[in-house]
């Protein structure tokens, strides 16, 4: 299920069928941003006076590909052009619908309230700052896939109070200063939640999810994002389960990773290689947990065990060590508490001839705990470091103070 493809979205989507995708949601590298593609070293940076010249014609090709009752949402945001707001944006929709034969369904606002305080907020650039972004629906044909009762907001206490209510009047006795009127001559039906509008309010605070971990193990920085609540609107509002998701330029992932959670099918086009393989990655995490863990612990057990002088090793120890090697050689995990981590290694140790797992607390000795334990210093294991220890002496260092005897597993 799903296609990570590496390659310029252009080129790519000219390799795909007629009529073969059932919603596009993506969102474009923004006008006059420098973006590293990272497959030359060279950069593209595309000013709004030139930005819908280039997207114009992958969009032609977004369309053709689009099944006829498919749809196209366009997060975008505009910039300052000199000293005014460019309107690249706003040319850019009319040019969608006049030029490419899109229908603008809806325009959308995602109000970000987690926006940080900046230059604007100073009060001297004439302005507030920027805390929203547009997301502009588009339709194929005079059909397209919708659904309400996936995307809908709780009631308000007002509302549920309403459908409690007996008959207050018809709509003549119902007015509201904004010559608004409401029929409450019956009860009105729950629908299990009200219409969302079109201000969808997403805060954009992710910094230590699984995408940010193995972007943070593996070294590369990757922009700014939009959060997953975001995809999980649309794709719910747009498609039914099986449909086929496109992100022509995929960037994180988070469009593949939404649309298989949520039980579509997707394809993700990405130019970084970089970009494209950490999001390989994220999908494997985020699926494949188990077999990913699974085969941390065995290559740790393979790998890093026959290194332990000690040849009794505290639970408490096997983790602090695992935590510490496997970022450096294993792919990022889901956090798992110590409990998770202890069953799991009994699982697998269970059948093996060179260790097993201890019954009951064992005596500390210099034959089972012999002093000092090197690998204490080089995965930094902080808390089996000797509190008083000389930093340049290797010896102290990797000699703690031991309790008098420990549960954990055994070398055979």
């Amino acid at each position: 299920m799903g296609e990570f493809i590496n390659g310029e979205c252009l080129e790519e989507m000219k390799k795909l069928p007629d009529n073969s995708i059932d919603f596009i949601f993506t969102s474009p590298p923004y006008a006059d941003q420098i973006k590293d593609y990272g497959v030359t070293g060279k950069s593209v940076k595309i000013k709004p006076s030139k930005f819908n010249d280039w997207f114009l014609p992958r969009a032609k090709e977004m369309y053709r590909i689009l099944k006829p009752t498919g749809s196209f949402v366009l997060n975008i945001n505009d910039k300052l052009d000199g000293k005014y707001q460019s309107l690249f944006v706003f040319k850019l929709v009319v040019l969608l619908s006049e030029k490419v034969g899109f229908h603008l369904v809806r325009d959308y606002i995602w109000y970000n309230p987690a926006t940080p305080p900046n230059v604007f907020s100073r009060g001297t650039m004439g302005r507030t700052k920027k805390s929203h972004e547009y997301c502009f629906w588009f339709s194929k044909s005079d059909e397209w896939t919708f659904h309400m009762d996936p995307i809908r907001k709780p009631y308000g206490d007002r509302m549920e109070e309403l459908f409690k209510a007996s008959a207050k009047g018809d709509r003549d006795a119902n007015t509201r200063p904004s010559r608004h009127s409401f029929d409450l001559s019956h009860p009105w039906k729950n629908n299990g939640g009200a219409d969302p509008g079109s201000v969808l309010t997403i805060s954009n605070t992710s910094s230590n999810d699984t995408f940010h971990r193995l972007c943070k193990q593996f070294g590369v920085s990757h922009p700014a994002r939009f959060p997953m609540k975001l995809v999980e609107f649309f794709v719910k509002a747009g498609t039914n389960k099986g449909d086929v998701v496109l992100d022509p330029f995929g960037g994180s992932g988070t469009t593949a990773i939404v649309a298989e959670q949520l039980g579509r099918d997707f394809k993700y086009i990405e130019i970084n290689p970089d970009y494209c393989e950490m999001a390989k990655k994220w999908h494997q995490v985020e699926f494949h947990c188990e077999e990913v863990w699974n085969n941390n612990l065995v290559r740790f057990i393979d790998e890093m065990l026959p290194r332990c002088k000690w040849q009794l090793l505290p639970f408490a120890y096997v983790y602090d060590l695992f935590e510490s090697w496997f970022p450096t050689v294993g792919l990022y995990e889901k956090p798992r508490n110590k409990t998770l981590f202890y069953d799991h290694l009994k699982g697998i140790l269970k059948d093996n001839d060179e260790w097993k797992i201890t019954d009951g607390y064992v005596e500390v000795n210099d034959d089972n705990m012999p002093l000092p334990e090197p690998l204490i210093k080089e995965y930094n294991l902080k808390n089996w470091m000797n509190k008083d220890c000389d930093p340049d002496d290797e010896t102290s260092l990797c000699s703690p103070a031991l309790n008098s005897k420990y549960m954990g597993i055994r070398k055979v």
